[in-house]
């Protein structure tokens, strides 16, 4: 597979990004959950159960950043930026562009508290905000790439917010920005993944 990594900033932020390259830990061609993302139990923020990757993933594209609602600086500024990401995507939300905002924090972020926190968003169709069991979660944000080798970074939870992954389900194509990046540049980036023959 052809890897190329590019390097661009945005929001104070800088991003490597990884074109057409499968998520960490993918599985062999033919496995029934490919690129090893767990099919495992979720709740969105109205109390709703999905399978992660056979109702919110497979063939779709998708847009996915981890973040907790007690999160004090960084959480925020993501929110309001990935707010602007949806409007500039406008109608295609919620029809061929998904967006899936995964609590770090699992135990605390229930359904009732990530609908509060979506709704002083002002979040419109298409974007969840997802929880469930802490186990999973962490399985979760370890398949998608989220984790650190780190063991002491990877403890601070606010090291695994700046980072938003985006994929192709359906073509097998993935990569990463910055969160923080210019709403415009994470645009560009995912509808030239969707918008693949």
């Amino acid at each position: 597979m052809d890897r190329r990594t590019f390097f661009t900033g945005g929001g104070g932020a800088i991003a490597g990004t990884v074109a057409g390259s499968a998520l960490p830990g993918a599985q062999a061609a033919g496995s029934s959950k490919p690129y090893g993302i767990p099919d495992i139990a979720v709740l969105d923020q109205d109390g709703r159960e999905y399978r992660f990757y056979d109702d919110l993933i497979r063939d779709r594209v998708v847009l996915i950043n981890f973040f907790f609602q007690s999160c004090g600086d960084t959480c925020p500024l993501v929110t309001e930026n990935l707010r602007a990401v949806q409007d500039a995507l406008a109608g295609r939300m919620d029809r061929d562009i998904f967006m899936y905002s995964i609590t770090l924090q699992p135990h605390f972020d229930r359904p009732h508290i990530l609908k509060d926190y979506a709704e002083l968003w002002e979040v419109k169709p298409g974007w969840k905000f997802l929880t469930g069991e802490s186990d999973d979660i962490e399985r979760l944000r370890r398949s998608l790439g989220f984790a650190s080798l780190d063991p002491e970074y990877d403890l601070q939870l606010d090291n695994h917010t700046g980072i938003l992954r985006y994929g192709n389900d359906r073509l097998g194509r993935w990569a990463a920005t910055a969160s923080l990046g210019r709403p415009a540049w994470i645009v560009k980036a995912v509808t030239s993944i969707a918008d693949v023959a």
